[in-house]
């Protein structure tokens, strides 16, 4: 199992109505992230993105983690949960 955490930060404020992010010019769309760790019962490992001017962490920066992931662990074999103190 995956924990992680995604986010926005914003480049600038823009008053008036609700505009898409995809709708602002490039260079003031809020920057995404997204950060993950597993496995969540005893971690090991630790990846994040940032995506500058990316919009949202959930769709800009979570699926490139999501592809790293996966490829992680396709190439390594996952052991059992190492003993407490070791």
């Amino acid at each position: 199992m995956v924990g992680g955490k995604t986010g926005t930060a914003q480049v600038a404020a823009v008053k008036g109505k609700m505009i898409k992010s995809e709708d602002l010019p490039y260079n003031i769309r809020d920057h995404a992230w997204f950060v993950a760790f597993a496995p969540v019962d005893d971690h090991r490992s630790s990846w994040r993105a940032m995506v500058e001017h990316g919009g949202h962490g959930g769709s800009a920066a979570a699926p490139i983690v999501k592809a790293v992931m996966q490829e992680f662990f396709r190439t390594r074999a996952v052991g059992p949960p190492r003993k407490e103190g070791g």
